[in-house]
Parts: structure tokens; C-alpha cells; sequence
């Protein structure tokens, strides 16, 4: 009977409160710098770097599966299969062109992404359903 007195007082104090979307709210960052996290420049180039080695590890088990598959161990449902197959192929893809991708032309991508990531922290971004993350100076509330 208590439980149901402070569940019915929950549900009444939240009726009271006026409902509001979350871009009401602007989102501040509470702590800009931390040194016990990674700069933006140090993640991006690490997430850039482990590239290769993470398409690769996913590659590998993607192409377990489909062993263990074939050798009867495991089978997967038909869709699943169509899956493994396709994402094989597509990891191939992405794995052939992460090594033959120019330096010159990952340290653009790396700074223009570092680039990004600090105009999102300073808030220049607005998230926009059905189209993700916009501008603040592109989007039009019509």
C-alpha cells in the first residue's frame, strides 16, 4: 500500500510539471577539459589509426561464423547467412580501401573531423529528428 502511495505521488508531481522538449534545454558541456580523458585530436587519430585493425578483427568473425557455418557446427538461419555473406563482402571492400588510402588524405580527414568535433562541443550543432545532427545556422524552424 506504501508503494502505491509513492508511485501515485510520483505520477501526480509529474503531471504537475509542464511538458518540454529536449531543445529547451541548451546542452553545455560540464566539464570542457579533463586531463584524464584524451584530447579530441588524440581519440580521432587513435579511432583512425585502430581502423584497419578493428575491419580486420571484424572480418574474422564474420568469416568464423560462416566456417562454422559451412562445416555444419553452427548453422545460421537463411537471413542471417545473406548477412554474413554480405557484410564479408562489404568489410573486404572497406579493408581494401583503409590500406590503400594516402596519408596525406587521412591527416585531411583526421583534421577536418577533429575540426567538427570541437564545433559540436561549442554547441554549434542542433539535433534535428529525421535528419540527425544540423548546423544552428542552416536549420529553419518553419
Amino acid at each position: 500500500m506504501r508503494c502505491l502511495r509513492k508511485l501515485a505521488a510520483i505520477v501526480g508531481a509529474s503531471a504537475m510539471m509542464p511538458m518540454c522538449a529536449a531543445q529547451d534545454f541548451e546542452h553545455t558541456r560540464r566539464i570542457p577539459n579533463r586531463p584524464d580523458r584524451p584530447s579530441i585530436r588524440e581519440m580521432v587519430t587513435e579511432r583512425h589509426e585502430k581502423r584497419e585493425e578493428v575491419l580486420s578483427g571484424m572480418l574474422k568473425q564474420r568469416q568464423l561464423a560462416l566456417d562454422d557455418h559451412k562445416s555444419g557446427r553452427k548453422l545460421l538461419s537463411d537471413e542471417e547467412l545473406v548477412r554474413h555473406e554480405t557484410h564479408v563482402r562489404g568489410l573486404h571492400r572497406k579493408l581494401a580501401a583503409a590500406r590503400q588510402k594516402d596519408p596525406s588524405i587521412m591527416q585531411l580527414e583526421i583534421e577536418e573531423e577533429i575540426k567538427l568535433q570541437e564545433r559540436m562541443l561549442a554547441g554549434e550543432f542542433r539535433w534535428v529528428p529525421g535528419e540527425g545532427m544540423v548546423l544552428k545556422e542552416e536549420y529553419n524552424e518553419n
